[in-house]
């Protein structure tokens, strides 16, 4: 089923969303109105998941309640596809904040963060379908991606600690 962008601006007009604050998408008829959609999707989802997170936040009890009962799997769903979608959202959202970020070491663990996140996509589709072709491709993404956040969070660790602690050797 297709959400229609009336039915989008409807939803969001009852959250007290305003979507006339994003920016009109440009280009064909079929590109402007796939790009308004998935922008109104995306603003519902930001709402939405604001809310999940805030309740699941609010107590162990509802965090174990929401994940016993399936939440995303429900409707017919597909559960793998939608943690696909997760990491990569994951991995765009945490590159924005890399990108804005000005100091040490926020960009450098957020770099490492969004290298997980590949990893992890790689992971699930190496979980999902083990013997795909691409398989080999995924084995390397996600052991280049881990790996490359383990040196960076690694080397930043060592320099701080021996920042930390150089003047002291110094001194003896």
């Amino acid at each position: 089923m297709t959400v229609s962008i009336a039915q989008l601006r409807a939803v969001l007009a009852i959250l007290n969303v305003y979507p006339e604050d994003v920016i009109a998408p440009m280009g064909s008829a079929d590109h402007r109105e796939q790009s308004e959609r998935a922008m109104l999707i995306g603003l519902l989802h930001a709402r939405t998941s604001g809310e999940l997170r805030r309740m699941i936040d609010t107590t162990e009890e509802t965090a174990a309640s929401v994940i016993a009962h399936g939440v995303g799997s429900s409707h017919g769903e597909d559960v793998w596809a939608q943690a696909d979608f997760d990491s990569r959202w994951l991995r765009d959202r945490v590159e924005l904040l890399a990108a804005a970020a000005t100091v040490d070491p926020t960009p450098i663990l957020l770099d490492a963060a969004a290298r997980s996140a590949d990893a992890t996509a790689a992971l699930l589709a190496l979980s999902r379908n083990p013997n795909d072709p691409a398989a080999e491709y995924r084995w390397q993404r996600a052991l280049h991606g881990l790996g490359q956040a383990y040196r960076s969070i690694n080397d930043e660790y060592i320099d701080r600690s021996n920042t930390v602690t150089a003047p002291l050797r110094q001194l003896i």
